[in-house]
């Protein structure tokens, strides 16, 4: 569990770097209209590989937190992998397929939180389900190999 702890601060520090970055460098549009433009160089594609990897695991890090109803745990995770999504993930996603198919992923992640914050076993259960595969999908979509 103290590793889980140690790679989610990891994670959070990346994030909140990666943020700061971002804020610093301009607005959130010039951000965006960047990814548009960026092709999928081995940089860019390492970067989104590795935040594919962090998700896929951190959704398993989700379920083992609810087979010892970690709720607490499972909700910061939750928050991480959906911070780290947006951050990461959607900005591609969103060049690639439009808003409208983006949000219908990011939405999942959106009920991820909420089912783990009411304590929803069955919802939590069908929803880690329903994300992993939609980070399958998505990786094939930007062309991100899986390991």
């Amino acid at each position: 569990m103290s590793k889980t702890i140690t790679a989610m601060i990891g994670l959070i520090m990346i994030v909140s770097l990666t943020a700061c970055g971002t804020a610093q460098s301009g607005s959130s549009q010039q951000h965006k209209d960047a990814m548009k433009g960026m092709s999928m160089k081995n940089g860019h594609q390492s970067s989104l590989s590795k935040a594919f990897q962090d998700e896929l695991k951190g959704l398993t890090s989700i379920e083992q937190e609810m087979k010892q109803a970690d709720y607490k745990s499972a909700t910061s995770l939750a928050n991480q992998l959906h911070d780290e999504f947006h951050v990461r993930i959607l900005p591609s996603l969103k060049a690639k397929k439009g808003a409208d198919y983006a949000e219908k992923v990011h939405g999942k992640y959106d009920e991820l939180q909420d089912a783990i914050m009411s304590k929803d076993r069955t919802k939590i259960k069908e929803l880690i389900k329903v994300n992993r595969e939609n980070l399958k999908t998505v990786a094939k979509i930007l062309s991100v190999p899986l390991k």
